[in-house]
């Protein structure tokens, strides 16, 4: 295995339109993951929602990393997963929310980072093993199957 779990997570304005966007996350699963709604305010007190699924199935976890695809995976890889991968052995990915509700995965970048759809995959790795070995070896058999 590769992960432990792994959490999406997206803020989302009071303008955006919920219920597309929860949508558009299930299908980072494979199972029936429930989504939580959290509301809240933001920094500036502007009303905000806060949505959140958690997989914590390995198997699930793995499937929603490659379902990101080939060439997000490839991405990912390339950018430098040192600098992706924290202290906990927890890789951050953002994928832009605007491709995301369109079908596509894709990372976010520049500007749509701020707004983005943020995973935390936490790496499944024990003493001797280095997280960033783990990930690229699971992306060269994703890529080669």
């Amino acid at each position: 295995m590769a992960f432990h779990g792994v959490s999406w997570r997206i803020h989302c304005s009071c303008v955006d339109d919920i219920n597309l966007i929860e949508q558009a996350m299930k299908n980072l699963s494979d199972t029936t993951s429930e989504i939580i709604r959290e509301k809240g305010k933001s920094y500036h007190g502007a009303p905000q929602f806060i949505l959140e699924m958690k997989i914590t199935n390995k198997k699930s976890a793995k499937l929603s990393f490659l379902k990101l695809g080939e060439g997000v995976l490839e991405e990912i890889v390339s950018n430098g997963l040192k600098s992706q991968i924290d202290d906990d052995k927890v890789l951050h990915v953002r994928l832009s929310l605007s491709a995301l509700v369109s079908g596509e995965y894709r990372l976010a970048q520049g500007p749509e980072r701020k707004n983005a759809v943020k995973g935390r995959f936490k790496i499944e790795s024990y003493p001797g093993q280095k997280p960033s070995e783990i990930i690229t070896t699971l992306v060269g058999s994703a890529v080669f199957e």
